[in-house]
Parts: C-alpha cells; structure tokens; sequence
C-alpha cells in the first residue's frame, strides 16, 4: 500500500449517530449532503432526505454529514410535555421566543441527530 493512501486511509475515520433518547418514532431529516469519493476526487451529491429509526446506530465517514447532524436543530412550537420528555432523557434544548411577533410565540429547538465519535 503507498503512503498516499495509508495517510487518505488514516484521515477518514467512522463516527457513529443516532437518533437522541427523546425521538420514539422515525424521523425524516430533509437536505442531508454527501460526498463520495471518485478517482480520487471529493465529489458532492446532495440527498432529498434521510430517514432514521429509533434505537438503531448508523455508521459512516462521510464529513459533511457528520458536520449536518450536528448543527440540525429542529425548533418547534412550545409544549410543555416535550419539554418534560426532553428533560427525562437528559436532551439538551433551549427556549426561543419569535422576533418577529414581539415574543409572544415560544418555541424549541433541540439537537435530533446524536453524533458519538
């Protein structure tokens, strides 16, 4: 094996994700992007969606990917049992409150995807 690609191979490391403690059902996360190696080249292809199923741990190499998952925040309207469930399984989240109303509406955001590496 040449240097080159012991060094390519070393660069390129696993990392796992899941779905956070919270999320029971299937979640579908729009705009995912990924990259494929081709000759060499880093080649970006960009998904519609992706789609994950609680308490399953998925694998990958793939950057720009990992890089997604952890700046996806979904941010929903408040509610006070999802704040409770995000609480129970030790999910962290933050308290919003919409600008453009003056505050009246508050929100969630929370982190869905959990990236272990």
């Amino acid at each position: 094996m040449s240097l080159k690609r012991r060094k390519r191979k070393a660069r390129r490391r696993m990392a796992q994700y899941k779905l956070n403690k919270a999320e029971n059902v299937q979640v579908t996360i729009n705009n995912v992007a990924k990259t494929k190696i081709v000759n060499g080249r880093a080649i970006v292809t960009y998904s519609n969606y992706i789609r994950l199923a609680p308490n399953k741990i998925y694998t990958t190499d793939d950057e720009a990917m990992l890089n997604f998952f952890k700046n996806y925040k979904r941010k929903v309207r408040y509610n006070a049992s999802l704040e409770r469930v995000l609480l129970e399984n030790g999910v962290p989240y933050e308290i919003e409150y919409c600008r453009s109303c003056g505050g009246k509406v508050k929100k969630i955001s929370y982190q869905v995807v959990e990236v272990m590496e």
